[in-house]
């Protein structure tokens, strides 16, 4: 199918505006692994908000039995959620892209928690010689990108992205059919095209095809289905929510800048952090203040610090927890545990969702 993507250069009058040329990405000289692969580990923003890169090129897959697979992932990644994203990169138009991710993601969905630190470790030494990267602190670096509480089980169900110049048919009937029959599967298919400025000098356009407006990004809307309390898709879903309250709450203008808001730990499973951390912060109750910036990321600036640094909620929660002497890669959403006007940033989200929707919470 096509993408049907035109870009203009616009007069500098403002008056007119003519079309670009597009450029094959093959003509340019352009390959997957070379060039593709790059951009993307470069700017992992292109396949969404907070999404950290895992490994790449990854073929280690093996059984108990001994056998093994020498299928070579493009590019994993693991967003702030806890699930993994599978990415596979293809230059032009292949019409069994589709099939080849779905095998990467059915492989991929046997990683725990342990093989994928071994896997972020390895790729870390590979792409860096500064330092030597064990296991464990790769384990901390994903604990540390997770927002929120992140089991095994979130990683049985990885997100599929397809990236190429465009898609056949029968990729775009495949992935619509999946969709639909299996929600709890998320494949998105995504285009890089290329055009030429003045001069003859390309760029590089990335843009979602399908689906047209990603359901996640509705964060904290009313309504979402809940198939069971313990299902590995409601946990990805609900982690999902929790991590984009803030930039639900800075898009909806829901609190006003300058507003001060509090720490409270209270119902926090682990009892001996809850209590390390309140004698910290009643030794110095501006440890337990934080002040709501103009920032839709990082929205957090600690009331307790000189600095201008602004953190998430979930960042400034684990910064806290370190400061008082506990464990900074503890599972918490910071959205449970910062409170404005008595509610937590989550519960607040919630009814600004509600209002503007005009559902009710």
């Amino acid at each position: 199918m096509s993408t049907e993507m035109q870009m203009f250069a616009v007069a500098d009058d403002r008056m007119t505006c003519s079309p670009m040329p597009s450029a094959q990405l093959a003509s340019l000289g352009v390959w997957e692994a070379t060039h593709l692969e790059r951009w993307v580990v470069d700017h992992p923003e292109v396949l969404g908000d907070n999404v950290r890169i895992v490994t790449t090129q990854y073929n280690k897959w093996s059984s108990d039995s001994g056998d093994l697979a020498r299928e070579r992932l493009d590019i994993l990644g693991l967003d702030a959620s806890g699930q993994l994203v599978v990415v596979e990169l293809k230059r032009g138009i292949d019409s069994v892209v589709h099939m080849q991710a779905i095998t990467y993601a059915s492989l991929v969905a046997g990683f725990s928690k342990k093989t994928l630190a071994d896997a972020h470790a390895d790729y870390l030494n590979r792409s860096t010689s500064d330092r030597i990267y064990a296991p464990d602190v790769a384990a901390q670096l994903l604990e540390g990108h997770v927002d929120g509480s992140w089991d095994d089980d979130v990683l049985t169900i990885p997100k599929i992205i397809l990236i190429a110049e465009d898609f056949t048919a029968q990729t775009y009937t495949t992935v619509t059919w999946l969709s639909n029959l299996t929600p709890n599967l998320v494949i998105e298919l995504h285009t890089v095209n290329a055009f030429l400025l003045e001069g003859g000098k390309p760029f590089i356009i990335f843009r979602r095809l399908f689906p047209a407006v990603d359901p996640s990004t509705r964060v904290l809307t009313p309504g979402v289905a809940v198939t069971s309390a313990n299902s590995v898709a409601t946990k990805i879903a609900e982690s999902n929510r929790r991590m984009r309250t803030t930039h639900l709450l800075y898009d909806l203008k829901t609190i006003p800048e300058g507003s001060e808001l509090t720490f409270d730990l209270r119902g926090f499973r682990d009892a001996g952090t809850v209590a390390l951390v309140d004698a910290w912060v009643a030794e110095d109750p501006l440890r337990g203040k934080a002040i709501w910036a103009d920032d839709r990321a990082r929205p957090l600036r600690w009331c307790a610090s000189d600095s201008e640094e602004t953190f998430t909620p979930t960042g400034l929660t684990k910064h806290i927890i370190a400061e008082a002497g506990g464990r900074a890669q503890l599972s918490i959403s910071g959205s449970d545990v910062w409170k404005w006007n008595g509610q937590n940033l989550y519960q607040v989200g919630v009814e600004a969702e509600a209002r503007n929707t005009g559902t009710h919470a």
